[in-house]
C-alpha cells in the first residue's frame, strides 16, 4: 500500500515551479500549482451507531497538482491530477476515501466575444457549483472532490451570467486513471445569474436542472430517477446585512411513480464590520419535503442532487431531505487570522412517514421506528487559522443529541472532532 511520504513526491516536484508563477513566451502563458490537504476525523458512534461500530477515526490525505496553459487571449487549457489515501477507518470506505493518481479535472476553454457579451466554451472534465452550492457543488467536505464530464457554455455581459450544461458524473475506481463518466447519473441545465436594481446589491439566480440517475434509493424503495428542479435564489450582502433565499419545486418520475417535491431555504446575518471582533450574528431556517405515505403513487421527498459536504455541518450526519432545521449562528474574527464560529442545528422530520436521511441522500433510519418528527439537535465550535495565504488549519468540534425519531431505532449521541491543514501551491 503506497504511503504518505510516496505522495508526496508529487508535492516536491511540483514545487519546482514557485506557487503563483506565471511563465509566458509571447502569446503563450504556463503555470504549475497544486493543494496539499491533511485531514483528520474521530466519531463517537458514527451512523447514529446504527451500523455497529461505537468510535472510529482515519486519516485522510489529498494531493492535487495542475498546469494551466493559455494561448492568446481565446484558447485555455487546463489539467488536474489527484491522488487520495486514507488510514485507519473501521468503517466501510465511502468511494470518495481512495483513489490512485487520475484526472479530477481536465478541460478546454475557448472564449470569443460577442456583441456586449462573452461566451464561453468548456469541454472536458470539470468542477462546478452554482449558487452557494446548495445543488450543485464540488463536496469540499470529503477527500475527493466531485468532477464532471461533459459540456458547459457560459454567456457573460455586465453583472450577469448565464449558463448552460450538459454533463456525467464522474464515477470512481480505485487505480490510476480509470474514472470514466458515469453512465446512470447525468446533469443538465440552465442557470441565470442577473442583478436587481430595486435591491441594494440584490441579485437573482434563475435556474433549470434536469437529474437522471440509474437505481436511485429513497424510503419507498429503489427505482431509475428522473427529476426536474425548478428555481430561483435571492441573495445580496447590502451593508452590514447579508441575505441568501432559495425555493424551488421538483417534478418528475421515479420508477412508476411521479415525483412532487419542494424545498425552501433561508439564511439572513448581520455583521458589526467596526465592532471588536466584528461578530455575525446569522440565522438559517431550511425545509425540505419529505413523503407522507410510500404507497400513493408519489414521490413528494426532496433531492438536493449534487449539494456542497458538509451540508448542516462538518459531521455530515443529516442529508437535506425529509427534513427541518433551524440554525442561529455567531463568527467572531479574534485577530485578522483566526476566526471563531459556533452554531446550533435543531432537525425535525418534515413527514413522520419517511426516513431519516443520511449524506449523500440514502435512507439511515426508516419510517415506522417513531411517531414522532424530532430528529435531535446539534451544537458545533469551528476555529479557522489562515497562517499565511495560501496555508490554513482548522479545527471543528460537534455534538448530536438524538431524539425520538433516532432513538426509535437505537441510536445514540454523536461525537465529532475533525481536524485539517491545507497548503496551496
Amino acid at each position: 500500500m503506497r504511503s504518505w511520504a510516496q505522495s508526496l513526491v508529487g508535492l516536491i516536484c511540483a514545487s519546482a515551479v514557485r506557487a503563483g508563477d506565471v511563465r509566458s513566451s509571447g502569446d503563450f502563458q504556463w503555470s504549475i500549482g497544486g493543494e496539499i490537504r491533511e485531514r483528520y476525523e474521530a466519531y463517537s458512534e458514527p451512523f447514529f451507531g446504527l451500523r455497529g461500530l461505537d468510535q472510529d477515526d482515519y486519516l485522510l490525505h489529498r494531493l492535487l497538482v495542475d498546469a494551466d496553459v493559455h494561448v492568446g487571449d481565446r484558447l485555455r487549457f487546463f489539467v488536474q491530477l489527484g491522488d487520495y489515501l486514507e488510514a485507519g477507518k473501521e468503517a466501510q470506505r465511502s468511494p470518495t476515501d481512495v483513489d490512485e493518481i487520475d484526472f479530477q479535472q481536465a478541460f478546454v476553454d475557448f472564449t470569443t466575444p460577442l456583441e456586449n457579451a462573452t461566451l464561453l466554451i468548456r469541454a472536458g472534465r470539470q468542477q462546478m457549483t452554482l449558487g452557494s452550492g446548495r445543488l450543485v457543488s464540488v463536496r469540499e467536505g470529503a477527500n475527493i472532490r466531485r468532477s464532471f464530464d461533459g459540456l458547459r457554455l457560459t454567456i457573460s455581459s455586465g453583472g450577469a451570467t448565464f449558463d448552460a450544461f450538459a454533463l456525467r458524473t464522474v464515477e470512481l475506481e480505485v487505480g490510476g486513471f480509470n474514472d470514466n463518466s458515469n453512465p446512470g447519473e447525468a446533469l443538465w441545465g440552465m442557470y441565470g445569474v442577473l442583478p436587481v436594481k430595486a435591491l441594494p446589491d440584490g441579485h437573482v439566480d434563475l435556474y433549470y436542472l434536469g437529474l437522471e440517475r440509474d437505481d436511485a434509493v429513497f424510503e419507498q424503495g429503489t427505482g431509475d430517477e428522473r427529476r426536474n428542479s425548478f428555481g430561483t435564489r435571492l441573495w445580496g450582502k447590502p451593508g452590514g446585512w447579508d441575505y441568501n433565499y432559495e425555493a424551488l419545486i421538483q417534478t418528475g418520475t421515479f420508477g412508476d411513480a411521479d415525483i412532487v417535491a419542494w424545498t425552501i431555504a433561508t439564511d439572513t446575518g448581520f455583521t458589526w464590520k467596526s465592532s471588536p471582533f466584528t461578530p455575525r450574528l446569522g440565522f438559517k431556517a431550511d425545509i425540505a419535503s419529505g413523503d407522507g405515505d410510500p404507497s400513493d403513487g408519489s414521490l413528494n421527498t426532496f433531492n438536493a442532487l449534487f449539494p456542497k459536504q458538509p451540508y448542516f455541518s462538518e459531521a455530515s450526519l443529516i442529508a437535506p431531505a425529509n427534513i427541518m432545521d433551524l440554525h442561529p449562528s455567531l463568527s467572531l474574527d479574534l485577530s485578522d487570522q483566526v476566526t471563531l464560529t459556533t452554531s446550533w442545528n435543531v432537525f425535525w422530520k418534515q413527514r413522520v412517514n419517511d426516513a431519516v436521511y443520511a449524506p449523500p441522500g440514502r435512507p439511515l433510519v426508516a419510517a415506522g421506528q417513531s411517531d414522532s418528527r424530532y430528529v435531535g439537535n446539534q451544537v458545533n465550535l469551528e476555529l479557522e487559522w489562515q497562517l499565511r495565504e495560501n496555508i490554513s488549519w482548522t479545527f471543528y468540534y460537534s455534538h448530536f443529541f438524538v431524539g425520538p425519531a433516532i432513538t426509535g431505532d437505537g441510536g445514540r449521541d454523536v461525537d465529532f472532532f475533525g481536524t485539517w491543514a491545507s497548503l496551496e501551491f
